[in-house]
């Protein structure tokens, strides 16, 4: 059986239900599915990929790649993760190829001359590219973009089993909301996210809740939490427990920045609504007036997710939408196809 190797920064509880999925689809194409890295977040389930922990280290981790042999290698580092280039000439060397998979560069920098010319040192390199949308294509040059392939970041949900959840009226009682409609923030909270704006702008609507769920909140946000009745903290939440919360969403938002929450969203039929900002690849998903709204001002922000809480046809039609959305276009398995084109373009005569 043929080996993937990848190698991965911190591996974050939702990488692990990907990778158990790529895992099986692997398997069914013939490939042993490995992951390398030097920090696993716990989780509340098996783990069927082959895992190995290793501190980052050049000498460890071309020991490891001599060790398990791989056919192909991804790469899944950032630029400070020094390993990064000596790993990709030792793969050349042994004529392993090595697929880049990334942003393309560092899109909170995207002007940063320097780190570029690195990011484009390696696209070079590397034996492949994948990225995560057609929009990062602009991140590379034409020649790079020829053995560049797309998958669309999204998460696994196959695993979910809703009968062994609680109700939403269940999960509502256990945690003490008492209102009606549910404005959801989930995500870590840190500064850029905009949870301040949520706290500012919802303090005088009582009727309706804000539930705050992930780690980092601080002092002051915490004392205003405290100080609202219809806001709620529940603390840093993952697997089974986060599902239930996600159940009595009507709206989601983390107004300054939005990642794979939004697949998380779109799952559980939740519209989105944030502002228009600097949001990760996945804001492709979220189709203006469909699914949700990217608006202009946080006054918008506020008017726009109060119109859904409200309006019970406007909030049914988007609800609907979001759960097409997620079966339409964030299935696991339009990911994984861009992954096995790139391995199986790697896989010709070695480049």
């Amino acid at each position: 059986m043929k080996k993937i190797l990848l190698i991965s920064n911190r591996v974050m509880h939702y990488r692990s239900r990907i990778y158990n999925k790529f895992f099986d689809m692997f398997k069914e194409l013939g490939y042993e599915f490995h992951v390398a890295s030097n920090d696993f977040q716990k989780v509340d389930f098996p783990i069927r990929y082959i895992r190995h922990d290793a501190p980052f280290s050049t000498r460890n981790y071309t020991r490891l790649i001599a060790e398990i042999k791989p056919d192909v290698c991804i790469n899944f580092l950032h630029l400070k993760d020094k390993i990064i280039i000596p790993l990709t000439f030792y793969c050349r060397w042994k004529k392993i190829p090595m697929i880049y998979w990334n942003h393309g560069i560092n899109i909170k920098t995207p002007d940063a001359k320097l780190k570029n010319s690195i990011f484009h040192f390696i696209h070079t390199i590397s034996s492949a590219i994948i990225l995560y949308s057609p929009a990062q294509l602009k991140y590379l040059s034409k020649r790079n973009q020829k053995k560049t392939f797309i998958a669309k970041n999204t998460l696994d949900f196959s695993d979910v089993d809703r009968k062994a959840l609680r109700t939403p009226d269940e999960v509502k009682a256990a945690y003490g909301i008492k209102e009606k409609r549910v404005i959801l923030y989930i995500s870590r909270i840190l500064p850029y996210k905009g949870l301040d704006i949520l706290l500012e702008q919802f303090k005088d609507c009582t009727n309706t809740a804000l539930v705050v769920v992930g780690g980092g909140i601080s002092e002051q946000q915490q004392a205003m939490i405290d100080s609202n009745p219809h806001y709620y903290y529940l603390g840093e939440k993952y697997g089974k427990d986060v599902d239930e919360i996600y159940q009595i969403g009507d709206v989601f938002s983390t107004p300054g920045h939005i990642g794979l929450a939004l697949n998380q969203a779109m799952f559980w039929g939740i519209p989105v609504v944030v502002l228009n900002r600097i949001h990760a690849p996945e804001i492709i998903y979220l189709k203006q007036g469909e699914n949700g709204f990217i608006v202009d001002s946080e006054a918008e922000l506020k008017s726009k997710i109060l119109e859904i809480c409200n309006d019970t046809e406007l909030h049914s039609r988007m609800s609907a939408a979001a759960r097409h959305t997620y079966e339409t276009e964030m299935q696991i398995e339009n990911m994984f196809q861009g992954f096995i084109d790139a391995i199986r373009f790697v896989a010709e005569p070695y480049r």
